[in-house]
C-alpha cells in the first residue's frame, strides 16, 4: 500500500500518475492531509482513502511518501518514528531534507530523497532521486515507477541534490519569468497581450521539443541565426548584457539557499 503524508499539489501530481499508469488502485493508496475540504476533494477526484492521521499512514503502508513542508517535517518524523522500521520504504520530497537527517529519526535504512519540480503536474516532471548505498532493494524499482508516472528520472549522488534544486526544482519559475518577460515586451512592441503570450509560450514548448529530439543548444542557435540578422542583434544584447552570468548567479543563490535550509533541518 502506498501512502502519502500531505496531500498537497506534489502529493496529487503523484497520485494521478500513479493512478494513470495503473499502478496502484484507489483503495491501495491513502493520503493523510489536516484540512476536511483537501480530503474530501482527494477522494471524489482520485478514488483514494484519505485520514487526518499521519500514524495511520506510517502503520498501515509499505511505501511512505512524505509530501510535507521542510519546517514540517521535524514534527512529523516524531509522529511516526515509532512505527517505522525496515519493512518500510520512506521516500521525502521536501526540499533540503537530507537522507542523514531522515536516517538519525527513523529505524529504517529504505529512505530515498527526491527532487520532483512542478510540470509533474502535467506528468511532464523532472525527478531525481538519491538513496543510501546501503538501500539495495526491489523497493527502488517501485519507487522509480512511482516518479516515472509523472515525467522523467534520473539517480544521481546526494551531493548533487542543492544543484538538483536549483536547476530542476527552481527552473520553472526561472522559466515562466523569462516568458513573463518576453509578453511584456511583445505587448510594448504593439502586439496584442493575449497574442503576446501565445507567441511566447508556444515558442518555448516548440523549441523545448525541438532540443529533446537531441539537437544542441549550439546549433538551434546556429539554424535561427543569420549573420547580420534579427537574431543576431537580439543576442548581441544578451551578450553585452551578461545573460549567462545573471543565470548563473541565480541559480547560485537557489543552490546556496537550499544548502543554507538543508542546514537548518
Amino acid at each position: 500500500m502506498i501512502g502519502f503524508i500531505g496531500g498537497g499539489n506534489m502529493a496529487e501530481a503523484l497520485i494521478n500518475g500513479i493512478r494513470g499508469q495503473g499502478l496502484g488502485a484507489g483503495e491501495e493508496i491513502i493520503v493523510s492531509e489536516p484540512n476536511e475540504e483537501r480530503r474530501r476533494y482527494l477522494e471524489q477526484t482520485y478514488r483514494v482513502r484519505t485520514t487526518q492521521y499521519n500514524k495511520e499512514i506510517a502503520s498501515f503502508c509499505d511505501i511512505i511518501i512524505l509530501a510535507v513542508k521542510p519546517q514540517n517535517m521535524e514534527a512529523v518524523l516524531g509522529e511516526i518514528a515509532d512505527v517505522i522500521d525496515d519493512t518500510k520504504t520512506v521516500v521525502s520530497i521536501a526540499a533540503g531534507i537530507t537522507l542523514s537527517y531522515l536516517q538519525a529519526r527513523l529505524k529504517t535504512t529504505k529512505i530515498i530523497r527526491v527532487m520532483p519540480n512542478t510540470p509533474a503536474l502535467i506528468q511532464e516532471g523532472m525527478s531525481v532521486y538519491s538513496l543510501c548505498e546501503c538501500f539495495t532493494g526491489s523497493e527502488v524499482n517501485i519507487v522509480k515507477s512511482i516518479l516515472m508516472s509523472i515525467g522523467r528520472v534520473i539517480a544521481l549522488p546526494e551531493r548533487h541534490m542543492d544543484a538538483v534544486t536549483a536547476v530542476s526544482g527552481s527552473g520553472p519559475a526561472f522559466i515562466a519569468l523569462f516568458i513573463e518577460a518576453m509578453i511584456e515586451a511583445g505587448d510594448k512592441l504593439g502586439l496584442n497581450r493575449n497574442d503576446a503570450a501565445e507567441l511566447a509560450v508556444q515558442t518555448v514548448v516548440g523549441t523545448a521539443k525541438l532540443l529533446d529530439t537531441g539537437m544542441s543548444t549550439e546549433n538551434l542557435r546556429q539554424m535561427v541565426t543569420s549573420p547580420g540578422g534579427t537574431t543576431a542583434a537580439g543576442l548581441k544584447v544578451f551578450e553585452e548584457k551578461g545573460l549567462k552570468p545573471i543565470v548563473f548567479e541565480a541559480l547560485l543563490a537557489a543552490k546556496n539557499r537550499a544548502e543554507e535550509l538543508g542546514k537548518k533541518a
